[in-house]
């Protein structure tokens, strides 16, 4: 994989260290080595070493560093071990296979059984439904008026106590169970029941008028969303995994930190830019306004992607490819053209999943449940995850506050 690794001298010359330094460096596991391939030789992960460099040279534009602490904490140094998501040269793997290759053709269904590592058996089976119950209908009656995820995280709990098997931690237990969580969740955005439907198919009903492109596209989307690596949700749900909590307590625990406005929460605020859009004919200059004003323009840029999120333009093509006429594609494209050339970035997933609620002409708020619902599936596989290591969670702090009296 081009640019993924560097050898031992081209990892000690980007540092600026000697040979011996570099291997101090892997010994105190701040640089990752592998063994090259039929040789005696080692290779190292090139994203450690730009990642040291960052920390040991200063601040940059995508990643300040200042003593390393915020560095390390905001899109910095690694922080845990983990097998699910990788994302290195501009692109976002899930154990190993591009993202973006498997939102062509694969369901979330599919991807959820990779990201959790099923390996031996298919978790999404007839028997892995929600159960119902006389007190999970009234309840669910009962919140039928809130919001899409104001309804999922009020039955969620309810839910969990319907589910006899939620403490079967073995691995197929989990799968099983990730798998009826995963089509509870499905089913409680869309405002429907549980059913063996497929999450985009489901979605797509509640959401769009059902045609095929829809469906497809929302198919897509779910997939793109399904994990990040070490965001702000999935950390949170590590954290509660690692306490011992259920799956459903670490899902809803994952969607409490989704909805902030520096996450998922972002699209809410994409999607009123883009109404705003919508009102304007001058649109160019309504883009230009805002860089003016110092006014940042919600949905574009990414620190972890220099040269522009991946999964933007995946999803961007698969609109053009069914609503590439669209005057709402369109005046999309005005703006991202405009950012482009004025502003020096380019569109990332929040951008990409309002437009897509745009051109579908879906209800406000729905960027929010697709990105919730795909993640649903990578929160699911780093509680997994978590719960394999038997640790639980529990930096310490570096005091500043007030001399001991």
């Amino acid at each position: 994989m081009e640019n993924l690794y560097l050898s031992a001298k081209e990892a000690a010359a980007e540092l600026g260290v000697s040979l011996a330094t570099l291997y101090a460096y892997v010994s105190r596991d701040m640089i990752r080595s592998e063994p090259v391939p039929d040789s005696r030789a080692k290779r190292y992960r090139a994203e450690d070493v730009r990642n040291l460099k960052t920390r040991r040279t200063g601040a940059t534009a995508d990643a300040p560093a200042t003593d390393g602490r915020a560095g390390t904490l905001s899109f910095g140094q690694p922080v845990l071990d983990s097998a699910i998501t990788l994302i290195a040269d501009g692109k976002l793997y899930y154990r190993g296979a591009d993202s973006a290759a498997l939102a062509r053709t694969s369901t979330l269904e599919q991807v959820a059984a990779l990201l959790w590592g099923c390996r031996d058996a298919q978790p999404f089976t007839s028997e892995a439904l929600p159960r119902s119950s006389a007190r999970l209908d009234a309840i669910t009656e009962s919140v039928a008026s809130l919001t899409a995820l104001a309804r999922a995280q009020a039955l969620l709990p309810v839910a969990a106590l319907e589910d006899n098997t939620v403490y079967n931690m073995t691995d197929r237990g989990l799968a099983t169970t990730g798998a009826r969580l995963l089509r509870f969740v499905t089913a409680t955005l869309s405002g429907v029941s549980p059913s063996e439907a497929p999450a985009h198919d489901v979605l797509a009903k509640a959401l769009t008028f059902g045609d095929a492109g829809a469906a497809n596209l929302i198919r897509m989307a779910l997939v793109l969303c399904a994990d990040h690596e070490l965001n702000a949700s999935a950390f949170t749900v590590r954290c509660v995994a690692g306490t011992g909590a259920t799956l459903y307590a670490a899902v809803e625990a994952g969607m409490c930190a989704a909805q902030g406005p520096r996450h998922g929460g972002l699209s809410h605020r994409v999607e009123g830019f883009l109404m705003e859009m919508a009102n304007r004919q001058d649109v160019e200059d309504g883009v230009l306004a805002r860089l003016r004003d110092n006014d940042p323009v919600p949905g574009f840029g990414h620190p972890l992607y220099p040269d522009g999120d991946p999964r933007a333009p995946a999803l961007m093509e698969m609109l053009a490819k069914y609503y590439g006429d669209d005057p709402a594609f369109k005046r999309t494209q005005r703006i991202a053209n405009v950012m482009a050339e004025a502003g020096g970035l380019r569109p990332n997933i929040d951008f990409a999943l309002g437009v897509m609620g745009a051109v579908l002409r879906m209800p406000r708020g729905s960027g929010l449940s697709i990105f919730v619902l795909g993640r649903t599936a990578g929160w699911i596989g780093h509680a997994m995850e978590q719960y394999r290591t038997g640790l639980m969670i529990r930096p310490r702090a570096r005091y500043t506050g007030d001399t001991p009296r």
